[in-house]
């Protein structure tokens, strides 16, 4: 029947996210075993902001590995999409049936890069050591840790792309910015996302 996996718990974000309406209903469409975790605020366009995922446990069933990963790369997706860092308060269990029993199950942590990895539970530690010596900081000991890269230099304007511009449509602002080449680039709500489509689109087409 091959390997297949079980997972229970959240992942929660370093800070939390305001989305409009439009963006809140797309995260139903995000990933098929978790639900998003929301918290009232007030200023925002919904009344609410997203603060992780939880696992829905009436749609989270026994399944092969590759589904539950699709869904751990659309969230790491949305993180990176919104510069939050991930936290896992997640467990794993699998019914392999491996040569040590342990190495059926385990915990959830995320790397400095957003990305997760499957930590096996170990009475003596060797799955944990060698997790932490693949750069993650997410055991906090004196292990020399990746220093993350600077922030890319700005982007120059070019002269065939337009200034961000807003553009309102109801209660909501959205931001593009027009191409002479290749036509409207970003349509967006979040005005720092669009501004960094924007460059990268300068960088990959017009530098």
């Amino acid at each position: 029947m091959g390997y297949e996996l079980y997972y229970e718990g959240r992942l929660t974000f370093d800070r939390p996210v305001s989305l409009s309406r439009p963006d809140e209903d797309r995260l139903s469409d995000l990933a098929r075993f978790f639900t998003p975790v929301f918290e009232q605020a007030e200023n925002t366009p919904t009344g609410r902001h997203v603060t992780g995922f939880q696992v829905d446990e009436e749609t989270a069933e026994w399944a092969k590995s590759w589904p539950w990963h699709k869904d751990f790369a659309a969230i790491e997706e949305f993180a990176r999409c919104h510069q939050v860092t991930l936290t896992a308060q997640l467990r794993w269990e699998g019914d392999g049936c491996p040569a040590n029993p342990a190495d059926d199950r385990g915990h959830v942590v995320f790397d400095l890069h957003g990305d997760h990895h499957q930590v096996p539970d170990s009475s003596d530690d060797q799955a944990a050591e060698a997790h932490r010596r693949r750069s993650c900081a997410c055991y906090h000991d004196t292990a020399p840790r990746p220093v993350p890269a600077p922030p890319p230099a700005p982007v120059p304007v070019h002269p065939a792309v337009g200034p961000l511009t807003p553009i309102r449509s109801g209660q909501l602002t959205d931001y593009a910015a027009r191409c002479t080449e290749h036509g409207q680039i970003v349509f967006i709500p979040d005005e720092n996302l669009a501004r960094s489509l924007r460059d990268e689109h300068i960088a990959r087409h017009h530098s």
